[in-house]
C-alpha cells in the first residue's frame, strides 16, 4: 500500500507548523489536517513530478503472472474494486509523526481512527467528516444520458484515427517519445492506421494483430520500465477503444473482460509514477510526461466508466475515482512548444498547478461560460459530468 511519497522540497503545511506538529506532505492535503477537517496550506509547492497525492493503492499480483488463461476468466470489476487511487490510506504501520507526550499519542489515535472511519465511505453510504477541498458539496453525476454518451465515445473513438495520423493525441504528448519510441507505442500507431482501412477481409488480421500485441505486452510485462509501462498502457487504451466501441468486429465481449486487465495495469502504472519518480534534464520533458501519464490515467478510468454506462443503462460506476484524478489547470501548455513553455513557467507564481477533476467540472457554470474556451479534452470531460445540465457542451461538437 502507498499512503504517499515524502517531498523533500515541500515544507509543512502552516497548521502543522502552528500545531508544533510535524507533516506528512500528503496532497492536496496532509493527513493530520484531512482527519480534523482543517484547511491545509502549504508555504510553498514543488513541481510537478514531485506533487503527492494521497492515495490507496491496490496491492497488486506481479503482472508477468497474469497470462492468457487469467484474461478467459476475468469478470467486470465490483464496487470492491477500484484504483483506490483516491483513497486516503488506511494501512500506514507507523505514524507520520512521533507523539512526544499522552496527549501527542491520544491526538494520533484520533487522526487513525478518522482515517479508518474515512476508508468506510467507499463500502457504506454515510458521509464521513472530511475536510472542505477534499469532499465538495456535490459529486459528478453518475447517470448519463444518452446524448452524453454518444458525444463522448464519438470523441474516444477520435482518438485512433488522430493518432493514425499525427502520431499524438488528446492522452499522448506529441513530444512524449520523440527521442525513444517504445514498442507498444509504435505498434499502436500501426494497428490505429490498420484499422483506418478496415475490410470485411482484413477485418479477422486486425483482430488477429491487436489479441497478439496484448499477449506480448503481457509477456514482457515484469520488464517494463516507467515509460514503457505508460507506452503499454496507452496501446491497450486503444486496442480496448477499437474492439469496445466497433459492433463490426464483434471483440466487445472480450475487450470487456479484459477491462479488468487495463485496470490492474493502470492502477500498477499511478502508483509506479510517485515510487519511481524520473529525474528529466528539462522542465519541459518532465512536464510532457507527467501530464501524458495523469491524461492516460484520466482516459482510462473515463473510458471504463463510459463503457459501464453505456451498458447498464447509464450508470458510470467510476465517478468517486474520476472525482479526485488531478488535471492542470488550464490545461493551456498541451498544444505550445517547448520555447513558450519556458516563458510561460517563468511567470507561473509557483502554487500548485493541478486541480481535481471534481473541482474542476463544479467550477463549470452551465448556460454561462463560454464553451467556445475550452480545450476538447476540458469539453470531453464536462460532458461526463455537466452535460445533463450544459447541453451546449456536445451540441456545439456535433
Amino acid at each position: 500500500m502507498l499512503g504517499y511519497i515524502s517531498s523533500t522540497r515541500k515544507k509543512s503545511c502552516k497548521q502543522c507548523v502552528k500545531a508544533k506538529r510535524r507533516c506528512d506532505l500528503g496532497y492536496p492535503c496532509c493527513k493530520r489536517c484531512f482527519s480534523k477537517s482543517l484547511d491545509c496550506a502549504y508555504p510553498n509547492s514543488v513541481r510537478e513530478a514531485e506533487v503527492v497525492i494521497r492515495q490507496r493503492t491496490p496491492d497488486l499480483a506481479p503482472l508477468d503472472h497474469v497470462g492468457d488463461n487469467d484474461l478467459i476468466g476475468l469478470q467486470p470489476v465490483g464496487c470492491d474494486f477500484d484504483l483506490a487511487i483516491l483513497q486516503v490510506s488506511t494501512s500506514d504501520s507507523k505514524s507520520s509523526s512521533s507523539p512526544e507526550s499522552r496527549s501527542n499519542i491520544a491526538e494520533d489515535r484520533e487522526e487513525q481512527d478518522a482515517t479508518n472511519r474515512q476508508a468506510l465511505y467507499w463500502k457504506s453510504s454515510k458521509e464521513p467528516a472530511v475536510s472542505r477541498q477534499m469532499l465538495p458539496k456535490i459529486w459528478a453525476p453518475s447517470w448519463l444520458n444518452e446524448d452524453q454518451l454518444l458525444f463522448m465515445v464519438s470523441r474516444m473513438r477520435s482518438f485512433v484515427p488522430t493518432l493514425a495520423f499525427t502520431g499524438a493525441n488528446t492522452f499522448i504528448h506529441t513530444a512524449l517519445y520523440k527521442s525513444h519510441q517504445p514498442t507498444a507505442f509504435q505498434d499502436s500507431i500501426s494497428l490505429s492506421a490498420l484499422y483506418l482501412a478496415k475490410t470485411k477481409q482484413n477485418a479477422p488480421i486486425l483482430i488477429r494483430s491487436i489479441d497478439e500485441k496484448i499477449n506480448g505486452l503481457i509477456a514482457r510485462s515484469n520488464g517494463w520500465s516507467l515509460q514503457e509501462h505508460l507506452a503499454a498502457v496507452q496501446a491497450l487504451i486503444l486496442y480496448q477503444i477499437i474492439r469496445l466501441f466497433d459492433g463490426d468486429l464483434g471483440q466487445a465481449g472480450t475487450a470487456a473482460r479484459q477491462n479488468h486487465l487495463l485496470e490492474l495495469w493502470t492502477a500498477h502504472l499511478w502508483k509506479r509514477s510517485f515510487a519511481e519518480p524520473i529525474a528529466f534534464s528539462k522542465p519541459w520533458d518532465a512536464w510532457v510526461f507527467y501530464e501524458s501519464l495523469r491524461r492516460t490515467v484520466m482516459i482510462s478510468v473515463f473510458m471504463r466508466g463510459s463503457w459501464n454506462a453505456l451498458t447498464q443503462g447509464g450508470l458510470c460506476d467510476q465517478v468517486p475515482v474520476l472525482a479526485r484524478l488531478p488535471l492542470s489547470k488550464g490545461d493551456g501548455f498541451w498544444d505550445i512548444r517547448e520555447e513558450e513553455f519556458d516563458r510561460r513557467v517563468a511567470r507561473v507564481d509557483g502554487r500548485d498547478q493541478l486541480v481535481a477533476y471534481g473541482d474542476f467540472s463544479l467550477s463549470w457554470k452551465p448556460g454561462e461560460d463560454d464553451v467556445g474556451g475550452l480545450t476538447e479534452f476540458q469539453r470531453l470531460l464536462l460532458v461526463a459530468c455537466r452535460g445533463h445540465m450544459d447541453p451546449r457542451l456536445y451540441l456545439d461538437g456535433m
